[in-house]
């Protein structure tokens, strides 16, 4: 086989066509990689066109693809629900001036403001007092007693002047004083705007209990209220109201119960006032109120625990001498059928008490020897 030779001025001319082909395919491919290097740019740009701010990702993590991205953008955003926590016990307090500008509503509020827990306490921020001025303009103690609690926010105001033309004089004669058997238009107005009070509290805590701006609340009076609203929840769950003072005052209900009594009040205003009302109510005394109460049981607290301010009552009393506080509430200070009964309840601080016995009270009637 013949060789073949290879001149040596022939091997310059090699390495150079080599080169010129290494060269030829590195500029391919580093046109390949602007060209993708351009694409990528192009994506990123749409993405932050459709974000409409400026896109920062981790280096592993992986940008969403462009339709993604357009979907999130383009969402239906829910605004998150706002739910507002029911306090655990309302104070219901109605307010009229009183006979030569007394300030008893004033002194009421200032021993509502004594007795509300500390921050320390587990029931802080749970009570809420709603003060209603169902009298109209011209209420000086009001408006005194609204500027002075108003950084309390235990302290809710309101005012609910009735409408002279729902009560016009011809069908609710200011004239009429009324009797034993038939309430006057003041008494009829009374127990309309307890009605007024229980609209506006509703649905605003779990326990009501009723007001009066001549009553102040006894020192323990909340913690008392704690005592009485968990005792009666343990042993009889279904209670429809408490006893606990005299008067419209004092009364505990729960909140469904509330505008079922005020739908009562104001069909039965002209027949009789609102305290007595409250116990025809509670106590099933007629066929109305029977069938509402269905066995629910009510009870009456051994203990009063408010304190009457003044010498008169804007309801009347059936007794000249009121209960101090923390003296026995009994007959004839309460109707019998929502008093307490020692001679039957001896050991207990309700009546009923069959549920309680063999579980020990607290002798909240030591603490009226402080006021004696």
């Amino acid at each position: 086989m013949a060789k073949l030779k290879v001149r040596k001025a022939t091997l310059p001319w090699l390495f150079v066509g080599l080169s010129c082909i290494a060269l030829i395919v590195l500029h391919q491919s580093t046109s390949q990689l602007t060209d993708r290097d351009a694409h990528y740019k192009e994506e990123l740009q749409r993405l932050r066109a459709l974000a409409g701010t400026q896109v920062t990702t981790h280096a592993t993590t992986r940008p969403p693809a462009p339709a993604a991205a357009a979907a999130f953008v383009n969402r239906a955003t829910t605004p998150p629900a706002t739910t507002t926590k029911k306090l655990w016990l309302a104070v219901g307090l109605p307010t009229v001036p009183r006979l030569n500008d007394e300030d008893y509503l004033g002194t009421t509020l200032n021993a509502f403001a004594r007795e509300l827990f500390p921050a320390e306490s587990m029931l802080a921020g749970a009570v809420g007092v709603f003060v209603v001025n169902v009298h109209g303009a011209g209420h000086k103690r009001f408006d005194e007693a609204k500027e002075r609690f108003s950084t309390n926010p235990a302290f809710r105001f309101s005012e609910k002047a009735e409408d002279p033309a729902l009560t016009a004089n011809r069908v609710d004669p200011p004239h009429v004083a009324g009797n034993a058997n038939r309430p006057g238009w003041r008494v009829r107005k009374q127990t309309r705007d307890v009605a007024s009070v229980l609209r506006i509290v509703h649905d605003q805590a779990r326990y009501f209990v009723f007001g009066e701006d001549d009553m102040a609340l006894c020192d323990h009076g909340f913690r008392a209220m704690a005592y009485i609203i968990e005792r009666a929840s343990r042993f009889y769950p279904d209670w429809l109201a408490i006893r606990a003072s005299f008067g419209m005052n004092g009364i505990f209900l729960k909140d469904a119960d509330l505008l079922p009594f005020a739908d009562y009040l104001e069909e039965h205003q002209a027949r009789r006032p609102p305290d007595h009302l409250v116990v025809e109510w509670f106590a099933g005394e007629r066929d109305q109120s029977k069938t509402y109460k269905n066995n629910r049981p009510h009870l009456g607290f051994r203990w009063n625990i408010f304190s009457h301010l003044g010498t008169k009552s804007t309801l009347g009393s059936r007794t000249k001498r009121m209960p101090g506080c923390f003296e026995m509430l009994t007959t004839p200070v309460v109707f019998p059928v929502e008093a307490f009964l020692k001679t039957k309840c001896p050991r207990q601080d309700f009546t009923p008490c069959e549920a309680m016995k063999g579980h020990p009270m607290l002798d909240w009637g030591s603490a009226r020897g402080v006021y004696q």
